[in-house]
């Protein structure tokens, strides 16, 4: 039977009960609202994927613009944005004492771990399935850690940026645009007209010239050289415009002999110049054309018309995006292909089959404004 005595203990005990409740739910409501003031975001990678991650470092940058952001990454990655927009400062990703982040019981403590600490919040842009390195991060004293796999599962047929934007928004981070973009300075933009000025007549920049780049990180992926050699000579013979070669170790190691020959034909060379550097000089380009490659990836991120030479791979996962991309592949009926079956393949008719002939006709149609 509820007498007085009881209504008052089971009245204050549904007060205190609802107190606390609201009590949480506006603390979590404040944890909620508080932006954080500094935020590190870590990636691991070669340039292509690092290009594909812009959207997503700029969803971040917008949602939180009064945050200090920092990025550890590869040097040659960390002077396309440090200090463009995405990020205050950078970090290089190689150095003494990262590496015990990896391991479940490694030894977290020394500079690393202090420079860890003082951030509020991170954003890991890593593979970490067994979370053994966003743990560690947490070990250090960053409140919140965010994993975001930079790849997305296999079978998902979602692309790559699309993927890590999906990631963002179900963190409460609303997606910003889709393309990724490089941010040139003043400085930047001098640089490219000097290299151009002392290696071209005026007549010929004003002109315009075109980029190619005959090669990229996988050999796999590589349109035969003869077909650059051709598509140099047609592009000077048909279009009037002097071309530009962007040379690397790799290409030099591979390509060798074939380099020498399109060295003949006057074409401008710029070999082993920092990314940023070669970002400027695709900028003053009319037009771009290259594999399947990270160099691909930087045109269409400064905004050039990019003709992009697909095979093995799909480029509705890893095609580069911008307002004047186009991409050319063929089917065999094989193709996109696995890593295992790409190792087996002795011929590449997926790139083969794409002929001079056709990205010459895209390079005419992009340049004048026709679009893909």
């Amino acid at each position: 039977m509820l007498n007085f005595s009881n209504f008052k203990i089971l009245t204050f005990i549904q007060y205190w009960v609802i107190n606390r409740l609201f009590h949480n739910f506006v603390e979590d409501l404040h944890m909620e609202g508080e932006k954080p003031k500094k935020i590190l975001m870590i990636h691991q990678g070669g340039l292509g994927d690092f290009i594909l991650c812009l959207p997503a470092f700029g969803s971040i940058r917008r949602y939180y613009p009064e945050a200090r952001i920092e990025l550890m990454d590869y040097p040659r990655m960390l002077q396309l944005v440090e200090r463009r927009y995405y990020v205050d400062q950078g970090t290089s990703i190689d150095q003494a004492g990262l590496g015990s982040f990896y391991l479940k019981d490694g030894s977290l403590g020394g500079a690393v771990s202090r420079y860890f600490a003082a951030f509020d919040q991170a954003f890991l842009f890593l593979q970490d399935r067994w979370r053994v390195f966003s743990d560690n991060i947490r070990k250090t004293g960053v409140k919140r850690v965010f994993c975001i796999s930079p790849f997305p599962e296999l079978g998902e047929g979602i692309h790559v940026i699309d993927h890590m934007l999906s990631s963002l928004s179900s963190m409460g981070i609303p997606a910003g645009g889709s393309i990724p973009r490089i941010f040139l300075s003043e400085e930047d933009k001098r640089f490219a007209e000097e290299w151009l000025r002392h290696r071209s007549t005026y007549e010929e920049v004003q002109e315009g010239v075109v980029a190619l780049h005959p090669g990229g990180g996988s050999r796999n992926k590589l349109w035969p050289i003869e077909n650059f050699l051709d598509l140099a000579t047609r592009i000077t013979a048909d279009l009037g415009l002097k071309t530009i070669l962007l040379i690397g170790p790799a290409e030099r190691e591979y390509l060798g002999g074939w380099l020498e020959r399109m060295r003949s034909m006057n074409s401008m060379w710029a070999e082993h110049l920092p990314l940023i550097h070669v970002a400027s000089l695709l900028e003053r380009c009319r037009c771009y054309m290259g594999n399947d490659s990270g160099i691909t990836h930087l045109a269409a991120a400064v905004g050039i018309p990019t003709i992009a030479l697909f095979g093995p791979t799909d480029p509705e996962i890893w095609g580069p995006r911008g307002e004047r991309v186009a991409i050319l592949r063929k089917n065999p009926g094989c193709s996109p292909c696995s890593e295992e079956e790409l190792d087996r393949c002795n011929q590449r008719r997926c790139l083969e089959l794409i002929e001079v002939e056709e990205v010459m006709e895209r390079a005419r149609r992009l340049m004048c404004g026709r679009g893909e």
